[in-house]
């Protein structure tokens, strides 16, 4: 079987600015799958920011065109039953989410400045590949959200960690190590913070921050147990977790292709 993921960034074409939003044109394909003709398209937006603080998150966005990129493969490779804006935007809050209602992703540049805050303090000088592997991962959960939506796949478990499966996977079939890697650290560090202030919130939609590292840990070394081989001997993953993480990233890859076999075109 030909896997869903295999998915190589491509340059883009052309890209035109309008009301101070840069919009990607949405690349059409003519091969659809005969089910699920596809009816829409990912399309990106870039809000330019009021407060001075975030311009450089915009600036980077901009610059590196890396999500531009990202949206246009993944248009060329699922076809989508209507459109779904990706807009990144000021939102008074360190957040990214996916609203059912409007079908839009909304990715924070508040949200984005924390990680440039973290990623700041470890890089120093230059942290801006940092910030996009992380705002990457975020990315693809909540993709993620919008494809359980969209496609009305069949969850049985909590969706926030599906769709963490789902970043995950996709990141690591594609060689895209370095954003799953962010993704961890980012929940660490989020671990840290729960730590701190004494609030676990075990009542919330989420699995705890820590419990989300050594979940993405265990697919990161199921998917290659003698490359990952230092998460074990470096007791980042528990041994005995460890164990069973080879069965858990094969049945996780298998589950996605086949949800999302009928959507690739």
């Amino acid at each position: 079987m030909k896997s869903f993921y295999t998915v190589c960034l491509a340059t883009l074409g052309s890209v035109m600015t309008t009301l101070g939003c840069t919009v990607l044109e949405p690349i059409v394909s003519n091969s659809q799958p005969a089910n699920n003709p596809d009816r829409g398209d990912l399309i990106l937006y870039y809000e330019r920011p009021t407060k001075e603080d975030f311009q450089e998150i915009y600036s980077i966005l901009q610059e590196t065109a890396f999500f531009d990129d990202l949206v246009a493969e993944l248009n060329r490779k699922y076809s989508f039953p209507r459109d779904i804006d990706i807009v990144f935007v000021e939102c008074d809050e360190d957040n990214a989410f996916y609203d059912p209602e409007t079908v839009e992703i909304h990715m924070c540049y508040d949200l984005l400045q924390k990680y440039a805050d973290i990623f700041a303090e470890e890089y120093q000088e230059d942290y801006s590949d940092e910030v996009i592997f992380a705002g990457h991962f975020t990315f693809l959960h909540e993709l993620g959200h919008a494809l359980v939506h969209q496609y009305q796949l069949p969850i049985i478990v909590r969706e926030e960690d599906v769709v963490d499966s789902f970043a995950t996977i996709l990141l690591l079939e594609t060689g895209e190590e370095e954003s799953v890697m962010a993704g961890i650290e980012q929940f660490d560090v989020d671990a840290e913070e729960d730590e701190e202030l004494d609030e676990l919130p075990f009542w919330g939609e989420h699995s705890l921050s820590i419990q989300r590292v050594y979940n993405i840990a265990c697919l990161v070394y199921g998917s290659d147990p003698a490359e990952y081989a230092d998460f074990v001997e470096d007791d980042f993953l528990p041994a005995e977790r460890a164990e069973g993480c080879s069965e858990e990233y094969d049945q996780a890859v298998e589950g996605w292709e086949t949800l999302l076999a009928d959507f690739v075109k």
